[in-house]
């Protein structure tokens, strides 16, 4: 080899040995830097958890209660006893459907009759109804939000509306089923986590809901929405996420739906004033047997000896929850029965079937394993090794307490 070969070999070789230890050193930096920055993501992690914790509940009524209590008690036809009682009964709601059910409830002490529709796949699904002559008959009704009806301008402004019915025939034309014939309509946005989650459906024989019964139940509508954001205890999402409370699972919601502008399917003026978005609230519903013949009375038989019953089994010791674990089992409580109430919620109709056909889970294991998902986010792991509240959850209301009902999971 000569000299020239052999200096081009040995520059070769030096330069790729300091070229490998380069790249080793890199490599630690590398692992080191990972290494930190996941440190800082599980910080940041625990600390955006730890904000759960923070919602006070007593201040969020405090100030609700401040601002019913400074209305001017002259407001015509305003009765704040009444919405006062409404509020507490709302406030009852120990999950989403509770809460629902609760403020139609008390809604039709205002107005004649009202009705909850679900805002899904792009429409208005009818829910839960009072005051019709045929409640159920709502959960037969389903408004596409394209049609032109009072759904599609509370959806796209998110502002309330009210008016005469004549003014939307589409309306009228959509809710011909339920009967009756509604001259005044009310209709609420019920926002939650940014987005119109549902709408609440109000009508009267009379020309019009007043201005002062829409604010009334404007400020119910707005109250039910803080109690099921609380009862989720959960963080907000920025503008455009999606919402894990009352959306049903799966479900999407396009920029189309939510940048609709204010005048899109606004309803045609007549003679009559035309529907207008109402002034918001402030800011912060025996069987008789036939007696038998007498008989002869039998002879008596010999009194057998008494026989001892054998002792029962020893009952298992209950489990404790230490006093500071107690809130974190009655978060994780909580929070499994917002999510399970959810799913049941948007799937009435499937887990009614299911229960007879005791293949629930069969029929629902999208919904339940993202639900089951979210707890498993949401709760620690020692809570969740202590108990599974989820299951129970799922066991009890979406299986009424049948276990089978739930078929294999």
């Amino acid at each position: 080899m000569g000299l020239e070969d052999d200096l081009k070999a040995r520059t070769s070789a030096l330069i790729s040995q300091q070229m490998a230890n380069w790249v080793v050193e890199i490599q630690r930096a590398i692992q080191g830097h990972q290494a930190s920055l996941m440190r800082a993501l599980d910080e940041l992690g625990e600390t955006v958890a730890r904000y759960d914790e923070k919602v006070d509940e007593q201040a969020i009524g405090a100030a609700m209660a401040e601002v019913v209590a400074a209305q001017p008690p002259s407001a015509p036809t305003a009765d704040y006893s009444g919405l006062r009682a409404s509020i507490a009964a709302v406030e009852k709601g120990a999950n989403l459907s509770e809460v629902l059910t609760h403020l139609v409830d008390e809604v039709t002490k205002h107005v004649e009759r009202a009705a909850m529709f679900i805002v899904k796949n792009n429409a208005a699904v009818g829910w839960y109804a009072r005051g019709f002559a045929h409640n159920e008959a709502i959960k037969s009704v389903t408004v596409p939000l394209t049609a032109d009806t009072v759904f599609r301008l509370v959806h796209a402004s998110r502002h309330s509306t009210r008016g005469h019915s004549s003014h939307s025939p589409g309306t009228a034309q959509s809710l011909a089923r339920l009967g009756g014939d509604p001259q005044g309509v009310l209709a609420i946005p019920l926002i939650l986590r940014d987005k119109v989650a549902a709408v609440l459906y109000c009508d009267t024989s009379q020309e019009e809901v007043t201005a002062a019964t829409a604010d009334l139940v404007e400020i119910l509508v707005v109250f039910a929405g803080k109690v099921i954001d609380v009862l989720s205890a959960a963080p907000r999402p920025a503008p455009g996420g999606t919402h894990p409370g009352l959306r049903p699972p799966g479900s999407t919601i396009t920029a189309a739906e939510t940048q609709l502008p204010m005048g899109t399917g606004t309803i045609r003026p007549q003679p009559a004033p035309v529907f207008k978005p109402a002034t918001a609230p402030p800011a912060r519903v025996p069987t008789l047997l036939p007696t038998p013949p007498p008989t002869p009375a039998p002879t008596p038989a010999p009194t057998p000896a008494p026989v001892a019953a054998p002792a029962p089994p020893p009952a298992a010791p209950a489990r404790t929850i230490a006093p500071e674990d107690q809130k974190a089992h009655d978060d994780a409580k909580r929070f499994a029965r917002l999510v399970v109430s959810e799913i049941k919620l948007y799937n009435e109709a499937k887990v009614t079937e299911g229960r007879k056909t005791k293949d629930i889970y069969e029929r629902l294991k999208e919904d339940i394993e993202r639900g089951r998902q979210m707890y498993h986010d949401r709760v620690s792991a020692a809570v969740r090794e202590a108990s599974d509240y989820f299951q129970d959850e799922l066991v009890r209301i979406l299986a009424g307490g049948d276990p089978g009902a739930l078929g294999p999971t």
